[in-house]
């Protein structure tokens, strides 16, 4: 089984009861075991966000590009971001946990690249909540929450800002930023790296939508330099449903100079932009993206399954950034968010045929990294280029050294070469073959890693 087609089962299972195959769009679990969960993820080719068993939590955030040593091998792997979407509820003074909740769903909705998770809390309230990646918004996140309220009911709840542990120099900030649109309240945080390579960022706000245009009063608390939360209190009558938003940002600056004050930014527009507005682009976003799809008739479950497929592809790869997917894409650590031969051979064909602005970028990716393939043939006793096994942010040879992957696996460099060629192959696009100078993909005439003399 290739690292590809192993990446998509795992990625894209993650209930421990049966399947629901009737909806060709929606995976749907009704079960939630916590000592036996993978976790799903929404994407939008920057930001990966995978879920978890417990009510309004995140597993992992995931940024394409932001890499530093960490892990294993001495080598550079993806980070753990700031959790910037773990939240808190109380309801009644009491903590909404997985002990008192009941009929605790989760649902994939791959056409609209949504999560939603729906509970009761007793005889008090019915909660439902469902967060995006936002497509349009490369490093923007939103969480939308609906509260029903059966009894009347008081509830508190908290956008709750987690560092992982990983991180160093954690600063903590509360901002009240005031301006002709009002006050806007920002929870941000700032970090470093474990080497200090990278500044990570991330900054969260509320939305309301109250029918007063009053928004409810918020608290700032610190638990400690690595965590700290924004919170809000309300009244729902009964029979009533109360809706709120958080939406945020995170950035590092593998992506910007000024991750900081980019990231708050970027969390004011979103802000400024509103729910409805951040939902519609999203939808419309990928919209686009379903206008390329693998029809199946007569097969409910291969059809959900190929949807599977084609959503994780779109997920983890974005045009116009110079990137190209992990096997495991931004779906948490999984391979150290490395860049295979996989991507070249076996992602890349599908997205050429269906999305070549975003087979693009994955060429783009191998070009950028050309020099150090170079550099990497030269250290080998080579002509040409000889490209990584494992390759990271600078595209040096990424594959820990007790693994003999990286001098011994040649025919990488044939894949990214034959990818290069496809690329022009279906696109006919001379003036990229111009700027390119896919004549370096070829070694000048050579195959790429020939030895010398040869």
């Amino acid at each position: 089984m290739n690292k590809l087609y192993a990446a998509v089962l795992s990625a894209g299972l993650f209930f421990t009861t049966a399947v629901h195959a009737q909806d060709e769009w929606i995976i749907k679990a009704d079960k939630i075991d916590p000592a036996n969960y993978y976790g799903i993820t929404v994407a939008n080719g920057m930001i990966g966000i995978v879920s978890s068993p417990e009510p309004f939590k995140v597993k992992n955030v995931v940024l394409a590009g932001a890499y530093d040593l960490y892990g294993r091998g001495r080598v550079s792997n993806f980070l753990n971001s700031f959790n910037l979407l773990n939240m808190s509820l109380q309801i009644n003074g009491h903590g909404v946990e997985n002990g008192n909740i009941q009929h605790f769903k989760q649902e994939l909705d791959m056409q609209h690249a949504a999560f939603t998770a729906t509970f009761d809390y007793g005889d008090e309230a019915s909660v439902k909540y469902t967060y995006y990646s936002l497509r349009q918004l490369p490093f923007t996140v939103l969480m939308d929450i609906s509260i029903t309220a059966k009894k009347k009911i008081t509830i508190t709840s908290s956008s709750v800002m987690q560092a992982p542990d990983a991180l160093r120099d954690v600063q903590n900030y509360f901002n009240e930023v005031e301006g002709k649109h009002g006050r806007i309240s920002l929870l941000t945080s700032t970090a470093k790296s474990p080497t200090g390579k990278l500044q990570l960022c991330a900054s969260t706000t509320f939305l309301f939508d109250e029918p007063d245009g009053k928004e409810p009063r918020l608290l700032h608390q610190l638990e400690d330099n690595n965590a700290h939360w924004m919170q809000f209190s309300k009244d729902i009558p009964a029979g009533t449903t109360y809706r709120y938003s958080v939406v945020g940002s995170s950035i590092t600056s593998a992506h910007d100079a000024d991750p900081l004050n980019q990231v708050e930014r970027l969390t004011m527009f979103a802000k400024l932009e509103g729910r409805d507005r951040l939902i519609k682009y999203h939808e419309a976003a990928w919209a686009e993206l379903w206008k390329s799809d693998i029809k199946i008739d007569g097969d409910a479950q291969a059809q959900q399954d190929v949807h599977s497929m084609l959503y994780h592809l779109y997920s983890f790869s974005r045009a116009g950034t110079a990137y190209s997917p992990s096997p495991m894409g931004l779906s948490g650590l999984g391979y150290n968010g490395h860049v295979f031969w996989d991507a070249d051979l076996w992602m890349f064909p599908g997205m050429l045929v269906l999305h070549p602005e975003i087979a693009k970028s994955m060429v783009e990716y191998r070009f950028q990294r050309l020099a150090a393939a170079k550099q990497n043939a030269f250290e080998h006793g080579y002509k040409g280029a000889m490209f990584p096994w494992e390759s990271a942010d600078i595209g040096v040879e990424e594959t820990p050294v007790w693994a003999l992957s990286g001098p011994f696996e040649h025919h990488i460099t044939a894949d990214v070469a034959l990818a290069a060629w496809q690329y022009y192959c279906v696109t006919q696009d001379k003036q990229w073959l111009m700027e390119k100078r896919v004549a370096d993909f070829a070694g000048n005439g050579r195959f790429l890693g020939q030895p010398r003399g040869t």
